[in-house]
């Protein structure tokens, strides 16, 4: 039930130890062993470590609630019933104040949506509904001005003593009300711990090593201040070094704090490190509940005013250049042309729709991976039957039209042949779209890629 705050300059390591302790880098010349509750941290017990990252990465067209809610119905263990669910997703709202805002979308830099306060209170709900046992959070009181700062952190302090949690939190630049919210603090320095204990006694020790904070002076501050000059930042980090020679490991610190959490709270010894299943959703439950988020989403997007505009031009364009075709031999080319650009037209705008989906959604995908919510093969299937309807609708509000008043051939059989090759093509673009994406992983160059495709086919065209 406490809350430990890291500040140090910036570039000092506190967002790289936080990644550490979160598993969120790669294990390449990195050494040690991370523990909870005494076990050694698996794939299966990651998720009792939630960790907010300081960019709240969400989908843009898609409510607060409906956010928490499909997070909630992934995360939660499946022996809890769905209304249940949603009423946790409730009962975090109401904690973190965002109920006024529950029908609000997420939005982003196109779309406007909640506030900047607002999205970093959702960031950190996402992650409390899950019920962790740590909480590892990187600035979540960044950009935002003193009055909301100290709100978020008052909120944190108050679920970690009633629900018994462990926050680390990364912070940078806390005002005086807010520093003495903390229960204990580290500050670092060039990668080294300068201080670590209880978060009244960082002025003591300061004092120790003679510098006496001043009176009615922002502790925070004045340890930050200090740390910029070079020699006084060496010779606390020879300090601490010092102070510590004799437990290089930090294990007479693990013993003393796991000693008076025992004597504190017996229950604690007990309290869960890892789970028996890799997923708490079934493969089918992951399938239906991603596929539903991601066709509420892609439909604000695939049926934008946009993008019904161009069909609609493409149809009308198409039927004055090549209106009743006569059957005669000088209008072959015609009907060649005519039937090239109703595929090819249709299979490059399938192609430029989902050869974006992945690297757009790449950071969301790598944060929701990183907390074991779903299978990929669950991510990429919802994303293939939730996008289906949506590619395939357009072409097929063009062809209906165009075949019949282009008079290619006045045949009901053969039009449904036609209209099946024009959407099968669009089904198979959409699919190596999907591949081309996830191959380059880089919106910038999918998209000059796409661009460079297209034009090609112009100057053939």
């Amino acid at each position: 039930g406490e809350v430990l705050a890291i500040i140090g300059p910036s570039g000092c390591g506190k967002t790289t130890l936080l990644n550490l302790l979160g598993d969120h880098v790669g294990s390449k010349g990195v050494q040690g062993t991370i523990t909870l509750n005494g076990h050694k941290i698996t794939k299966n017990s990651k998720r009792f470590v939630a960790y907010c990252t300081q960019d709240a990465i969400f989908f843009s067209h898609l409510t607060v609630k409906e956010t928490l809610s499909y997070t909630a119905r992934l995360r939660l263990p499946r022996e809890v019933l769905r209304r249940d669910k949603l009423k946790q997703v409730e009962n975090i709202m109401e904690l973190l104040n965002l109920t006024k805002c529950a029908n609000t979308i997420i939005g982003d830099h196109k779309t406007h949506g909640v506030s900047g306060g607002e999205r970093k209170r959702v960031n950190i709900a996402s992650e409390l509904l899950t019920d962790p046992s740590v909480i590892l959070l990187d600035e979540p009181t960044s950009g935002l001005d003193s009055s909301l700062a100290l709100e978020i952190t008052k909120i944190l302090k108050e679920f970690a003593v009633k629900q018994k949690k462990t926050i680390i939190m990364v912070v940078h630049q806390p005002s005086s009300k807010v520093f003495e919210i903390f229960d204990k603090l580290m500050v670092m320095a060039d990668g080294h711990m300068v201080y670590f204990g209880e978060r009244a006694g960082a002025v003591d020790y300061l004092t120790d090593q003679g510098y006496k904070c001043p009176p009615n002076f922002n502790p925070a501050n004045y340890a930050l201040e200090l740390l910029n000059d070079n020699t006084i930042k060496q010779k606390l980090i020879n300090a601490y070094t010092h102070k510590t020679r004799d437990d290089p490991t930090g294990k007479q610190v693990v013993e003393k704090y796991s000693r008076r959490t025992h004597d504190d709270d017996q229950s604690k010894l007990n309290a869960p490190v890892t789970s028996e299943r890799r997923w708490e959703a079934t493969f089918l439950q992951q399938l239906s509940i991603l596929t539903e988020r991601n066709f509420k989403q892609s439909k604000k997007t695939m049926l934008s005013r946009i993008s019904i505009s161009i069909a609609i031009t493409l149809t009308i364009s198409c039927i004055i250049i090549w209106f009743q075709i006569p059957f005669a031999e000088p209008n072959i080319d015609d009907r060649i042309s005519n039937i090239f650009f109703g595929n090819m037209d249709w299979i490059f705008h399938a192609f430029g729709r989902s050869v974006l989906s992945i690297p757009l959604e790449l950071d969301m995908l790598m944060k929701e991976r990183q907390s074991r919510s779903y299978r990929l093969l669950s991510y990429y299937l919802s994303k293939q039957i939730a996008e289906l309807p949506l590619v395939l609708l357009n072409p097929t509000l063009y062809t209906i039209p165009v075949y019949w008043a282009t008079n290619l051939l006045p045949d009901f059989g053969r039009f449904v042949a036609y209209l099946v090759v024009v959407l099968l093509s669009a089904i198979t673009s959409q699919s190596f779209g999907y591949l081309f994406g996830a191959t380059i992983l880089n919106v910038q160059k999918s998209i000059c890629k796409y661009y460079f495709k297209y034009f090609d086919l112009i100057i053939y065209f």
